[in-house]
């Protein structure tokens, strides 16, 4: 299950529309679809409890990366790469394999 985006505070004054998933997981939902960098890095970095520098410098092979598209309208995932979809809203997942 997933809950429903909450906004969060980011440590230089922003926020961000995420939540944790109960698998571990933590998700950025960019409502715009247009957002997608600065989701991840968002993501990337609650990942790592807000700390970039060690988010930054992880490699990839430590961690599991999902962006799913979402259509609002029908309440629905859909991952697949349609063009279609290209400016729907998204959610940026990132777990990590193992947790220092």
């Amino acid at each position: 299950m997933l809950g429903e985006p909450v906004e969060i505070d980011t440590p230089f004054g922003g926020t961000v529309d995420g939540n944790r998933c109960a698998c571990g997981a933590v998700y950025v939902y960019d409502r715009t679809g247009r957002m997608l960098g600065e989701a991840f890095s968002e993501a990337l970095a609650m990942a790592y409890d807000w700390d970039y520098d060690k988010a930054f410098e992880a490699p990839e092979e430590d961690r599991e990366e999902a962006v799913i598209n979402y259509i609002a309208k029908v309440r629905q995932f859909v991952r697949n790469e349609d063009t279609r979809f290209t400016k729907a809203p998204r959610f940026v997942f990132i777990r990590r394999k193992r947790l220092d």
